[in-house]
């Protein structure tokens, strides 16, 4: 009982057999349906579940796989109608992304039994990563198809001249998405180690998809399959409606210091919202607000001890002194103190024989932050000095390790990241200068996204903290997927640089991509932002920031700022190559 006999807390052991089988959940509802039965209601009396199990069970997305699929398809259904407003030419890329989705999945799940660890993140990614970049790649080689039916009556031909076109791009882009992804098995945390291999599987399914699937797709539907707009040497009109990314490429190439310029500073001034930006070790930032389980902490809080909503569990060595492992605990000190421990259920550590004794410890601070940090540290420290073998764990302990592995996972990352994707942008466009100025504007467009989103968690969204591995989640996603649309702007610059000055180049290239790029931007930052429709507020946060990101960069850097720079730099963009090779036009 509190000692304002207001409230009474019952702790609820529940072991599950498996990592990974659902005793928890299922223990969870179990109470919540037994505890909510109307005959067994006390006026007055309000019963929460809550603690670990309660908030696990609250951020756990469930079966919301085929929700997120049915979402994601309806989001590219609608913009795929909107880019090419034909009542049938949707369809075929939609069919393509489904099947390379459904692959994906079954990959995924071999993955999986091959022992890599597959979170309920990972599942929820993986979805909206391959529908977004399938799309992708279905409007490049798509855009590039209708151009070439303007120049070939045959639709073999033409198809075969637009796979030939964009193979390319399309490859140098998957092979930055997965280069990229692959860097996240060095981390140590085991569920940002296994997106890596799943998402980078995702995405060569993707392709593999898009440039075989596809294609064949295309030759079998014939010309009808554009209707009503069809184009065709004697009617190029319907080939692409570059009006408006016409007028954007004069605008750009006409004032190109300015362009770059207003952009730079557009991009720098959200940056500065990075410094509200903060990161969180507590579980009830990562549950929707309205959770059961929060309201249960929120009554512990009110109600207990600071420590009491989250205890520490001491595992001792069998044989341990006991007076002198109490005498430690009570007495560790550090910038906090502990209250007091009990006697609690022995337990089986993993690989050794026979279950060990623990304790039960209480901090006598809040449970999550700098001074909980301290207060275990302080702990593990005294009972280092007092017995071998002495493990701290519980919650606190727990999601400390977790947010330092988080930080350490992120300083050995990012740096692999940065270097995986310029190596690819070099040999993709054959230059030492390109890629270092593309992923110095990707870097920044970065920092702008997340300021962005930092202003929308905090002022719409309502969240707290974010989690540490946030950082290294919208990083990767948007470093990789950005450069998708540096690559399909860059690679058609470069073609049109082998018969064109580099100011036409530009002008030429914003006009034939700027429409296709936004296409894509929307539709990559439409599937991610389906994820905002998961129960785990961290999911939700990858899914807005990346949608931002993607926003940003599809917006604004890929239509003005690297064209601009382009402009400005002109052949020596190209150093110590050459520009692309001429074309010969039939």
């Amino acid at each position: 009982m509190s000692d304002d006999g207001k409230a009474a807390l019952f702790p609820v052991r529940i072991q599950p057999v498996e990592a990974d089988d659902d005793t928890v959940g299922a223990a969870v509802g179990a109470l919540r349906t037994t505890l909510g039965d109307p005959d067994r209601a006390r006026p007055g009396l309000d019963v929460r579940v809550a603690g670990e199990a309660g908030l696990g069970t609250d951020t756990s997305a469930g079966d919301v796989d085929t929700a997120l699929l049915l979402t994601s398809m309806a989001i590219v259904a609608v913009l795929l109608l909107g880019t090419y407003r034909s009542p049938t030419l949707w369809l075929v890329p939609l069919f393509a992304s489904l099947v390379a989705v459904l692959v994906a999945r079954g990959a995924a799940y071999g993955l999986a039994e091959a022992g890599l660890s597959v979170t309920e993140l990972s599942s929820a990614i993986l979805i909206v990563l391959v529908f977004g970049a399938a799309t992708d790649y279905a409007l490049l080689l798509l855009n590039r198809y209708r151009e070439e039916l303007a120049r070939h009556e045959d639709r073999h031909e033409a198809v075969a001249e637009a796979l030939r076109r964009t193979t390319p791009a399309i490859l140098a882009s998957a092979g930055t998405v997965v280069a990229g992804l692959l860097c996240l098995l060095v981390a140590d945390l085991a569920g940002l180690r296994g997106l890596g291999p799943v998402a980078a599987a995702g995405v060569v399914v993707a392709l593999a998809a898009m440039v075989t699937l596809l294609p064949a797709l295309l030759v079998c539907a014939g010309r009808g399959l554009l209707w009503p707009r069809i184009p065709s040497p004697s009617t190029p009109r319907g080939a692409a409606d570059h009006r408006l990314w016409q007028a954007v490429g004069d605008r750009v190439v006409r004032r190109p210091r300015t362009a770059a310029l207003l952009v730079t500073v557009a991009l720098w001034l959200p940056v500065l919202a990075l410094t509200g930006l903060r990161t969180s070790a507590d579980p009830l930032d990562s549950a929707p607000p309205s959770a059961e389980s929060v309201t249960g902490q929120r009554v512990l809080a009110a109600h207990f001890p600071e420590g009491a909503a989250a205890p520490l569990t001491v595992v001792l060595p069998p044989g341990a002194d006991d007076a002198a492992v109490r005498t430690a605990v009570e007495t560790a000190r550090g910038t906090d103190r502990v209250a007091g421990a009990e006697r609690g259920e022995p337990l089986t550590v993993a690989g050794e024989p026979g279950p060990r004794p623990t304790l039960r410890v209480e901090l006598a601070v809040p449970p999550y932050g700098d001074r909980a940090h301290a207060a275990v540290g302080e702990l593990r420290a005294a009972l280092a000095r007092t017995t071998d073998g002495a493990l701290v764990g519980g919650g606190p302990a727990v999601l400390m390790d977790h947010a330092r592995a988080a930080t350490d996972d992120t300083l050995r990352i990012v740096p692999l990241v940065l270097l995986a994707v310029t190596v690819v942008l070099g040999l993709l466009l054959r230059s030492l200068v390109a890629p270092l100025v593309l992923m110095a504007v990707n870097v920044l467009s970065f920092a702008a996204s997340l300021g962005l989103a930092t202003l929308v968690f905090d002022r719409v969204m309502g969240f707290g903290g974010v989690s540490a591995e946030l950082f290294v989640y919208v990083f990767v996603f948007l470093v990789a997927l950005g450069v998708d649309y540096t690559i399909f702007l860059m690679e058609r610059i470069r073609e049109e640089r082998g018969r064109l000055s580099t100011t036409e180049a530009v002008r030429r290239g914003v006009t034939a991509t700027g429409g296709v790029i936004t296409a894509a931007g929307l539709v990559l930052a439409g599937t991610f932002a389906a994820l905002a429709q998961l129960p785990d507020v961290t999911v939700a946060e990858v899914g807005i920031a990346v949608a931002i990101g993607v926003l940003v960069d599809t917006l604004l850097v890929r239509s003005v700022q690297v064209p601009a720079l382009v402009v400005l730099l002109g052949d020596r963009t190209w150093w110590p190559g050459r520009y692309g090779r001429k074309r010969e036009d039939t």
